[in-house]
């Protein structure tokens, strides 16, 4: 008959008016203590590298702007929209996508205070955009819009332009990223590094051209095309994030 192993007892007897009772308590063997598995130390290092190109502007972005007072908001709004609907109705027939681009801007209407702090008025502006790659055509367009004068002028980047040159230095940046965190593995004594957490971004930076407002006199002249001169983009690629050292 093979005998089967059982817990240890321990038995405890009493007398109660007389009578012995007994409590049995199983007792589980004592836990085996065991080490647990602690995590290898290591370093977390950030650091980041960036790359950039100069590139040619190729998008021009021209505001064009009305303004018109009055006694009363609704009269002021008819009379912004009907300078807007009669530009849009030269201009739309002349766009073409990527080279002349013709779309509507902000548009408000305001109180204007006298002395007393009472409304004596509304004063009203509107904008219409004109934008592309055709700077002649978009010029020559703004010059018939006689009713809205010249606000803003600015260069900047195609997205197709923007998207090439991003391209062309996001290997360097990236290249520069690993270079440095390898340099910087050996100069802190560690054998290598595993990439914890890496962020890439592009930003592009150029300036606006803005153009002084015309005065009484030359918007009774006839106007001529705004001269136009594109220049230069800064495109930055810029690779940043955390390695791990061991």
């Amino acid at each position: 008959m093979t005998m089967k192993s059982t817990p240890a007892l321990a038995l405890a007897c009493m007398m109660s008016l007389g009578q012995p009772w007994c409590l049995v308590q199983a007792q589980s063997p004592s836990p085996t203590w065991q080490p647990t598995a602690q995590a290898a130390p290591h370093q977390v290092l950030h650091l980041s590298a960036s790359a950039h190109t100069e590139v040619a502007q190729d998008w021009l972005v021209m505001s064009l702007a009305v303004q018109k007072e009055g006694m009363q908001a609704p009269a002021v709004q008819k009379q912004l929209n009907a300078v807007l609907s009669a530009a849009l109705a030269v201009a739309t027939p002349l766009a073409k996508p990527g080279a002349v681009e013709v779309s509507t801007g902000e548009m408000n209407v305001s109180p204007r205070y006298g002395r007393e702090g009472k409304i004596n008025g509304w004063s009203g502006s509107a904008q219409l955009l004109l934008q592309g790659r055709d700077a002649v055509q978009i010029a020559s367009l703004a010059a018939r819009l006689q009713d809205l004068t010249v606000a803003q002028i600015g260069w900047q980047l195609s997205p197709e332009q923007k998207s090439a040159a991003e391209m062309r230095i996001q290997a360097q940046a990236v290249a520069g990223f690993q270079s440095k965190a390898q340099a910087l593995t050996q100069q802190f004594g560690f054998a290598a590094y595993t990439l914890r957490e890496v962020r890439v971004n592009a930003q592009e930076a150029g300036e606006a051209s803005v153009m002084p407002r015309l005065s009484m006199a030359s918007m009774d002249s006839a106007p001529s095309p705004t001269p136009t001169l594109a220049g230069k983009s800064r495109v930055v690629v810029n690779v940043s994030g955390s390695i791990v050292l061991r």
